[in-house]
């Protein structure tokens, strides 16, 4: 999974951005007003201190008075102001500045001087303050900069609140789903009083359920198993009798011991599904590389027309029951061997991945649907593809329990050179 997919992120980048957006916006809109309001201030303050300084020079000139020259004005920056005497209309002083055919004033003040007389005073309007530059100035401020690390904090404290019961939840229900029918939440998870504590409670239940129901199925299946096999014998016996009367040729007799073997196989097939929870994973260290070359060779001498090729790793050693890797193993090799042609060649590699050791069982059959894959390993499925189709579709299904008790996994996958590929992944011993 992608880390932008992941619902950790997702609550943390829209929690963080969130802040940040209410900050910034905030922050902007309250300095922007504080902004304008102060330089109207500074403005107007200026206005008046170059307005009483102009004044005092021209009433002293009266009416040899001459407006300072631009040069003069752009030296010392006076502020952008138009001063009038209101009793004759004239034009005391104007630094407006030039936009288009005359300067608009932003506000008039009524100025009086200290003779009494009455002035005009219009002032420019001021220039706007950039916003890209306001912005910057407060992304490199020191308390944006706090307000990010506690927008942050926040987020991930909140996140981790949520993420972290839902993670330990998923590993519940795949340990449910691997076959580890005891799986449960811990008593930390199903005391919260939230949501997430209800959902605990709620997958406990299921698991529960689950684990009556499959337990109940496993007992029927081995009650009628042994049921079974008082009838089956008895049916074995009459073949018997009716072959010693008719011969061992006859075709009704062929029939029969045909369908007697397949009831028998069937019924061993399912008795060794139901006692696989039965055996002890074990935890007794083993070379896993010697039970695999173990059981190449029984293929090889089952087989011997049948081209099998092997590449082992050696010195790979895994914890648990030689007797559950033999029986998945030997399942997976066997249904290669029943669903291919003999003229098929089987691959079988062994190598280190990690902390794993991985196992790959490949044929060059004409591979499986790829709808059916993910079906492969239920019990009693069976693809119908090519080959001996003599099977209850119990083999795989078997190989999966007796991979999972080992706390390894096992996947199918058509090879993209051709065939089916089973690839079985175990933990190394530490």
């Amino acid at each position: 999974m992608k880390w932008y997919r992941s619902l950790y992120w997702k609550i943390f980048l829209t929690l963080w951005v969130s802040s940040i957006l209410i900050v910034l916006a905030t922050v902007l809109i309250v300095e922007g007003i504080a902004d304008r309001q102060r330089d109207a201030d500074v403005q107007e303050a200026r206005a008046r201190a170059v307005a009483e300084r102009v004044l005092e020079r021209y009433e002293r000139a009266d009416q040899d008075w001459h407006d300072p020259s631009r040069e003069e004005r752009r030296r010392k920056r006076y502020p952008g102001i138009r001063l009038t005497d209101e009793q004759s209309g004239q034009v005391i002083y104007d630094s407006m500045p030039r936009r288009g055919p005359g300067a608009v004033a932003e506000r008039t003040l009524r100025f009086v001087s200290d003779t009494g007389r009455d002035y005009r005073l219009e002032l420019s309007p001021r220039p706007r303050s950039h916003q890209l530059d306001r912005l910057l100035g407060l992304l490199v401020s020191v308390q944006f900069v706090l307000i990010l690390l506690f927008a942050a904090l926040t987020s991930l404290l909140l996140s981790f609140l949520v993420i972290r019961p839902v993670n330990r939840l998923r590993q519940h229900v795949r340990a449910l789903y691997q076959g580890d029918l005891a799986a449960r939440s811990e008593r930390r998870l199903i005391q919260r009083g939230d949501e997430i504590g209800e959902l605990a409670r709620e997958f406990n239940a299921m698991a529960d359920y689950v684990e009556r129901t499959l337990g109940a199925s496993q007992r029927l299946m081995q009650d009628v198993s042994h049921e079974l096999r008082a009838p089956l014998a008895r049916m074995q016996a009459a073949t018997g009798l009716l072959e010693q009367r008719l011969g061992e040729d006859d075709s009704l007799v062929t029939r029969l011991n045909r369908e007697c073997a397949r009831i028998n196989r069937l019924i061993d097939e399912i008795l060794s599904l139901s006692r696989l929870e039965a055996l002890e994973a074990g935890s007794e260290p083993f070379d896993i590389g010697a039970q695999v070359s173990e059981l190449i060779e029984d293929v090889r001498f089952q087989a011997p027309q049948r081209p099998l090729r092997s590449r082992i790793t050696k010195g790979l050693r895994v914890e648990g029951s030689r007797q559950l890797l033999e029986r998945a193993l030997g399942n997976v090799l066997n249904n290669a061997l029943k669903h291919t042609p003999e003229d098929v060649a089987i691959d079988v590699e062994l190598a280190r991945d990690g902390t794993q050791a991985l196992l790959r069982v490949r044929d060059a059959g004409p591979g499986v649907e790829a709808a059916q894959l993910s079906r492969l390993f239920e019990p009693f499925f069976r693809s119908g593809s090519g080959g001996d189709s003599d099977g209850y579709g119990l083999g795989l299904s078997i190989a999966r329990r007796a991979i999972s008790r080992l706390g390894g996994s096992i996947e199918a996958r058509n090879h993209p050179a051709g065939g089916l590929e089973i690839l079985i992944r175990l933990p190394l011993a530490s």
